[in-house]
């Protein structure tokens, strides 16, 4: 929650400003918060110039521009991340993971209640890799083997192609025995839960790039693992609790030397109402 030093606050009144909840408002002088309303983005935490509002009462520390990342370090970062999928069998050690995981906390979110659960023992790891490969193998041999179903299923659904048979194929039996994996977990029903979910995702992958640890999300796993009675209790799901995301860290098996240049994002301008540059 936010805390607010009255003793210190001038009653600038820049954080209530800021509040797009409206839930910080002046008040003789001071800040004050009325916590019902407020949906914790700690924006006035950041903007507050006499640093008297904090987060559960850890003061804020100021902003030290000489630390930021140059475009340059940030061209060779975005570039060098590529999804690990060939893990080596070294363990994580748990301090490093939960400064990782830590640094979700800092994405944008309209979930609040997200909570993570991080599995790193190596019996539970593999026993939620199988459950994962024991559904592409029912599905394999029930769609893409038989060459009529799968005919039909090509009719059926244009997107199932061969690229989809294959790689389906090849995870029927590979385990990738990543040292950790890390579940986002929530209620689905509140608005942009999984968005939520993705986004504190991306913050850990980040921070454990420059840790030297690989990472893949596991878009698969999620939709299998939520639909598994043994997945939900091993994670300890409760009542609407949902996997909103998952991301397999380990250190990297093999060395990714190149940076691929040329990819870029089609564009439209507004709406391709103008033409292209």
């Amino acid at each position: 929650m936010i805390v607010v030093d009255g003793d210190r606050c001038t009653g600038c009144g820049i954080c209530a400003m800021v509040c797009h909840n409206r839930c910080l408002v002046v008040n003789d002088g001071a800040a004050n918060v009325y916590d019902a309303l407020c949906d914790r983005c700690t924006q006035c935490v950041a903007v507050c110039p006499q640093r008297v509002l904090s987060w559960n009462g850890v003061p804020p520390s100021r902003f030290d521009a000489t630390r930021l990342p140059s475009p340059e370090q940030l061209d060779e970062l975005y570039k060098e991340r590529r999804s690990t999928r060939f893990f080596t069998a070294d363990r994580i050690d748990r301090s490093l993971l939960q400064k990782t995981v830590d640094y979700g906390a800092y994405a944008p979110t309209n979930n609040h209640d997200l909570r993570v659960v991080i599995v790193d023992d190596r019996e539970a790891i593999e026993a939620l890799e199988q459950i994962v490969i024991r559904f592409n193998s029912r599905t394999y041999r029930l769609f893409f083997q038989p060459r009529l179903v799968y005919g039909l299923l090509r009719r059926i659904v244009p997107d199932v192609n061969s690229k989809v048979k294959a790689k389906l194929e090849g995870r029927r039996h590979n385990l990738l025995n990543p040292a950790a994996m890390v579940f986002v977990v929530g209620d689905p029903r509140i608005a942009l839960s999984e968005a939520s979910a993705q986004a504190a995702l991306d913050l850990m992958t980040f921070y454990a790039q420059v840790q030297g640890i690989g990472s893949c999300l596991w878009g698969a796993g999620k939709m299998i693992l939520n639909r598994n009675q043994e997945a939900g209790e091993r994670l300890g799901l409760q009542g609407r609790q949902r996997i909103l995301g998952i991301l397999l860290l380990g250190y990297s098996a093999v060395e990714f030397k190149n940076k691929v240049e040329g990819r870029k994002m089609p564009i439209q301008w507004n709406g391709g109402r103008e033409p292209p540059i």
